[in-house]
């Protein structure tokens, strides 16, 4: 990822060096001196992550489109951001996702362990409007993101009944996922997996605190 395609980013979604800044968690000023860099220079790896995510988010936010030159470049970029194992760094695996049809056992486990973490657990808290703009992408995005957003919001459940939840927003959350999210079509599709099986276990155990 080169700093033309941060430049573009910045362009094509209407954003200013300090907005930018602001998602990737540093300082316009840092933004600005990069609009001086060699534009076919790549940018360091720890922010070719943090655009990455950023990017992500725009897109949900149709603040950019798939048909945009910079978002393309990133999706076929060549890179470590690329090259990451097929088995997720969370732990969930494409082989799980198939075998979670017939038993979503391991999956929920794996899930419940993440969900785990303490710091994932303040992560999903702390990024709940991020988490919410997912929502945009159909109804049953909406459906799946509201269902267990209630039950992370629960005064009911106990913390470690939301574990699962927990879980899969972090993978919502995680900017590596098995399928590269800036694939049309295909790029949210195992995170959609993910939140649906989820959404199954809680209405399956919990199913009064989905009754309207």
């Amino acid at each position: 990822m080169i700093y033309s395609h941060l430049l573009s980013i910045l362009k094509d979604a209407d954003m200013s060096p300090e907005q930018l800044a602001k998602q990737l968690g540093i300082s316009g000023m840092t933004v600005r001196r990069w609009k001086n860099k060699n534009p076919h220079e790549n940018l360091p790896l720890l922010y070719q992550k943090a655009l990455q995510d950023v990017v992500r988010v725009l897109l949900a936010e149709n603040r950019l489109s798939l048909d945009s030159a910079a978002v393309k470049a990133i999706m076929n970029e060549g890179t470590t951001l690329s090259m990451v194992s097929a088995d997720n760094a969370l732990g969930i695996t494409q082989h799980m996702l198939h075998k979670a049809q017939q038993n979503p056992r391991q999956l929920m486990e794996s899930l419940s362990q993440i969900g785990n973490n303490l710091n994932k657990q303040t992560e999903v808290n702390q990024q709940r409007k991020k988490i919410l703009s997912f929502k945009k992408m159909n109804n049953e995005w909406a459906v799946r993101i509201s269902s267990l957003m209630n039950v992370i919001q629960s005064t009911e459940l106990l913390t470690f009944d939301k574990l699962v939840a927990y879980g899969a927003f972090s993978y919502l959350l995680f900017p590596f996922d098995l399928v590269h999210d800036y694939i049309p079509v295909f790029g949210y599709m195992d995170d959609f997996i993910v939140l649906g099986f989820a959404m199954t276990y809680y209405l399956k155990r919990f199913p009064h605190l989905f009754k309207e």
